[in-house]
């Protein structure tokens, strides 16, 4: 057995200074390239602040640094929506994400129960998507790639690029842009906002409803949003650059294989019918870009883009005409009425049948409904996962639905 002389612990007490004195001198270099990072994006929305308490803050602005003994020491934040600003401690602080990129972590000189935490959660995400990652290989599906920021930002450039275009057919297209979405219209800008903070609303509202942490890049880029005052306009630009038959639509969103979202739309004369709308078609470009390219059945999307623009936009009353005209015709015939959860684009009067539905289930559990969503969107066929998250068929779901809408031998319908 080795003996330590007092000569001998001496010694070591101090190459253990000299050590603990060397590690902190690397945090501190390591916080000072941090804050110079951070201090590139002053004045600008960052993507996330996430503290060691589990507080986020989502999109705040960066107003400035505070300084004491010639060190970065805390961060000024004015979070989104809020006119006033607070100091956020940076020895508090797990993350920091701006323009999709971490220009701040824990581990670069916080204290250690920040880089646990920070540890903690990250292995907890990589768990889950490796699970994730498991279930959607047994099934044959690949997932959205993840994308750098710097990747994040060529697509956001070459929409830019692409607007431009339009801009030359369209010259009264005023372009502006949010932390989530670039929009082009011709719609007056006082007409616009409460349009587009519709979108971002929406985009928050289904970022909670499927458990995406607010701040995680759902997008490629960011989500364009063309959107007209005249139809003319519209359909013109349909059939000039997504070379697509508008039909009898107001609205449309692209979907492409490569996970860009295009959503093209013109007002009409009902401002409330078109906020609805443009929530509803914009959210079928969310559930593509969610997890996988992996489609859910039309009567999910629909449905969920029903219920979503029915929380967004108060007032509008779509969805409850719908679901009233789908009630009639369910009094009527007693079943969903054809291919209902097998057909590539329901009919119309089944619009509020899906509405009613997702509501239903979400009502339930939203949890165990985004369980569901996920579920089909790793592969799974559609009945077996509503059987894994709710424990039961489509014909008991339908079952359910009847006696809560009053019609209790109501029947899913011939597929």
């Amino acid at each position: 057995m080795q003996r330590l002389t007092l000569r001998g612990l001496r010694v070591a007490a101090a190459l253990g200074a000299v050590v603990v004195t060397a590690m902190v001198g690397v945090q501190l270099a390591r916080a000072d390239d941090a804050a110079d990072r951070l201090a590139a994006h002053v004045g600008q929305t960052l993507d996330l602040v996430e503290l060691g308490t589990g507080r986020r803050f989502v999109r705040p602005t960066l107003v400035g640094l505070v300084e004491k003994g010639g060190r970065t020491t805390a961060l000024r934040l004015r979070p989104e929506g809020v006119r006033t600003t607070t100091t956020v401690s940076l020895a508090g602080i797990v993350k920091v994400v701006a323009g999709r990129e971490t220009v701040f972590e824990a581990s670069e000189g916080g204290s250690s129960w920040q880089s646990l935490r920070a540890r903690r959660a990250g292995g907890t995400a990589a768990e889950q998507a490796a699970e994730s990652a498991e279930r959607m290989k047994a099934h044959g599906i690949e997932p959205w790639p993840r994308l750098s920021s710097a990747e994040h930002a060529a697509e956001v450039a070459s929409l830019r690029q692409f607007v431009e275009k339009v801009r030359a057919v369209f010259p009264g297209l005023e372009v502006s842009e949010t932390h989530e979405f670039l929009v082009a219209s011709d719609i007056p800008a006082e007409q616009l906002a409460p349009y587009v903070a519709n979108l971002d609303a929406m985009h928050d509202f289904l970022c909670d409803l499927y458990g995406i942490p607010r701040g995680e890049p759902v997008w490629k880029g960011k989500c364009l949003v063309v959107a007209f005052l005249r139809e003319t306009d519209y359909r013109d630009f349909e059939a000039r650059f997504m070379r697509t038959d508008s039909g009898n639509t107001h609205g449309m969103c692209h979907q492409r294989s490569d996970g860009r979202v295009v959503t093209a739309c013109h007002r009409g004369p009902d401002p409330s019918a078109f906020a609805h709308m443009l929530v509803h078609e914009t959210s079928h470009g969310f559930n593509h870009r969610w997890i996988s390219p992996q489609r859910i059945p039309n009567w999910l999307n629909e449905g969920i883009a029903e219920w979503v623009g029915d929380r967004v936009v108060k007032g509008s009353g779509q969805v409850p005409l719908k679901e009233r005209r789908a009630l009639a015709v369910m009094q009527s015939q007693r079943t969903l009425g054809p291919r209902f959860f097998t057909a590539d684009n329901i009919q119309s009067d089944q619009y509020g049948m899906a509405s009613g539905l997702v509501r239903l289930l979400i009502g339930r559990d939203p949890g165990k409904f985004a369980a569901f969503v996920r579920g089909i969107k790793e592969g799974s066929e559609p009945e077996a996962s509503l059987h894994d998250a709710f424990g039961g068929t489509f014909d008991d779901l339908v079952r359910a639905y009847g006696v809560a809408v009053g019609v209790p031998e109501l029947s899913r319908g011939a597929d």
